[in-house]
């Protein structure tokens, strides 16, 4: 495969002050409870049932075109080992019954952005976006997404990555159209999240409205004090008289631990 061309460089001011996390998950616990969140692209429902746990929306909206059924195999198997003898919408909804009948989630089967357009402008607080990854279908999906948004919403993207390494024909056009994105319509990077394969996420927000949620200050003010607190330990530990005392027993025993 030839090398992907290059992305629109991102200006320092739609980046500056973007917070690094370890993996998706971490961002979580950092948005506030009881929003509307909407998923696009849902998969097998695992991110799904992780923000309904986490986050506590006060509603939940599925949005996929749920046709993984009509595939002969995907992630190593055929579909009948991830749904039995159910469809896609049917395995999934059975999944998530208790909340569907609690009113707390909705499904809509369709399209990603047909399936964002059956919703009220300005109704959603969080967007988490994994739909097709063509250039110009997460174009689409952002353009739409930025309407039915909340004017201090987050866009929640998947899949920041060029090429997808786990064997997909073209590049991806997730990064493309997301840089666009922000350039064209002054939205910042609040967050880049890694993943162990790099497939990443990142979450923007609109210029005007960029800052930490309170729940996510009030979280990292807890990671900080935390992570000061054991800095302070270990210090203490290093200077104390025990550890200078045992530092040779320490040497001795690795020497002599086997393979040293």
């Amino acid at each position: 495969m030839p090398l992907p061309a290059p992305v629109p460089a991102l200006p320092a001011r739609l980046v500056n002050g973007a917070m690094v996390l370890p993996d998706r998950d971490a961002f979580l616990p950092l948005l506030p409870k009881n929003l509307v969140i909407c998923e696009v692209g849902v998969g097998l429902g695992g991110f799904s049932r992780s923000m309904n746990a986490v986050c506590q929306p006060r509603h939940f909206i599925a949005i996929d075109n749920f046709r993984l059924h009509e595939l002969p195999e995907f992630w190593g198997h055929p579909p009948a080992h991830w749904f039995g003898a159910k469809s896609h919408a049917d395995w999934y909804r059975d999944s998530f019954a208790a909340e569907i009948q609690a009113g707390r989630m909705s499904v809509i089967e369709a399209g990603s952005h047909l399936g964002m357009e059956q919703l009220e402008d300005a109704s959603v607080d969080v967007f988490y976006i994994d739909g097709d990854h063509g250039h110009e279908a997460v174009r689409r999906d952002l353009a739409v997404a930025a309407r039915k948004i909340k004017p201090d919403g987050y866009l929640w993207i998947n899949d920041y990555i060029l090429v997808d390494q786990l064997g997909a024909d073209t590049p991806y056009g997730v990064i493309y159209a997301t840089n666009e994105f922000m350039i064209a319509r002054d939205w910042v990077m609040q967050y880049f999240a890694f993943q162990t394969s790099m497939f990443c996420d990142v979450v923007l927000r609109r210029a005007d409205h960029w800052r930490p949620s309170d729940s996510g200050a009030a979280e990292m003010a807890r990671l900080k004090a935390e992570n000061y607190s054991l800095r302070k330990h270990n210090d203490m530990l290093l200077a104390s008289t025990s550890w200078r005392i045992t530092s040779p027993l320490r040497a001795a025993r690795k020497w002599l631990r086997p393979g040293s």
